[in-house]
């Protein structure tokens, strides 16, 4: 069984520049978790190994303060223990830190064309975030809300390496009659559907989320066109915080198959490359979106030489 936790997500939403606030250890909490970090569902409540983000609303009542529904997010309900989300995002569209493990948010659910053998676990599939509003279909979103949402999605994505077609809604999923569970959220008018009153499109949702996208997401292979993850060494500022913005944007990424380096132009666009000296996130973006997306694939080393090439020996597999 796989239990990962996002302890990174603090570094997704920096990388974006997306301010964000920590939620600390709380009353509220059953999990009695210090932090967002240590927050999260036992292990023995199922799997955790999130592929995209399940986007929902909280459907309290019009002017619902943020606190008053992080104390619901955090305990839950007898059906559904808290945490119910890995993030919300308040109607102040300030976005607050809540579990890097599983949360209660999805429940049973089908993602379209994934989940064709029945009923799936939704909360082992995909982050969950919730967004403060009633979802009668009165309450308008403000833009900074949504605004502020699309952002977070398309930071996820970017970070993980998730594709915009991961991204759904709650009421993709679990549609009314749906026979796994019975959602309309997220709902109500929004910038992208001002006079829609009821559930939002899937379609609109995604570009929204796309066109938010600092660093596009990876194009996903064809599981038949997979081939085994390079081995990457990264050049990082340690002197910056790690995954931070200034942590990557140093000098090179240097990428090698077997024994054999390779040092090629960065235009040629093959993955077995030296990209080196600009500090220019153009020139990182497609190979980063895959690094920034397999974390285990970054170690840090030493100073480079005037070519690129790293000082010493190999740090070796990554």
């Amino acid at each position: 069984m796989t239990y990962r936790w996002l302890t990174d997500l603090d570094a997704a939403l920096s990388r974006a520049g997306i301010p964000f606030t920590e939620v600390p250890a709380s009353s509220a909490d059953p999990t009695g978790a210090s932090s967002w970090r240590e927050r999260g569902r036992p292990a023995s409540t199922g799997q955790w190994n999130p592929a995209g983000v399940l986007c929902h609303h909280t459907a309290s009542p019009a002017g619902t303060s943020d606190q008053a529904e992080l104390n619901v997010i955090l305990r839950g309900n007898a059906e559904a223990p808290g945490p119910i989300s890995q993030l919300f995002i308040g109607r102040s569209a300030t976005v607050y830190l809540v579990a890097a493990g599983r949360a209660n948010h999805g429940g049973k659910g089908r993602r379209p064309g994934i989940d064709t053998g029945g009923c799936a676990d939704m909360n082992a599939a995909l982050l969950g975030i919730e967004a403060a509003n009633a979802g009668d279909g009165r309450e308008a979103w403000p833009d900074a809300q949504t605004d502020i949402y699309g952002r977070v999605v398309a930071a996820l994505c970017s970070h993980y390496g998730w594709p915009f077609h991961e991204v759904y809604l709650h009421a993709t999923t679990g549609p009314p009659n749906g026979g796994c569970n019975s959602k309309i959220d997220p709902a109500g008018p929004w910038q992208g559907e001002p006079a829609n009153r009821s559930t939002w499109t899937l379609d609109v949702w995604r570009q929204f989320c796309a066109a938010e996208s600092v660093v596009p997401p990876p194009t996903p292979v064809p599981p038949e066109q997979e081939e085994e993850p390079l081995r990457v060494i990264v050049h990082v500022d340690e002197s910056q915080p790690a995954g931070s913005p200034g942590y990557f944007a140093f000098n090179a990424l240097w990428l090698w198959s077997g024994t054999t380096r390779y040092h090629l132009p960065s235009e040629i666009g093959v993955k077995s490359a030296v990209y080196e000296s600009t500090g220019d996130p153009a020139v990182f973006s497609a190979a980063l979106g895959d690094i920034r997306g397999n974390s285990a694939w970054v170690q840090p080393v030493g100073s480079l030489d005037g070519y690129g090439a790293v000082v010493g020996a190999d740090p070796g597999d990554v």
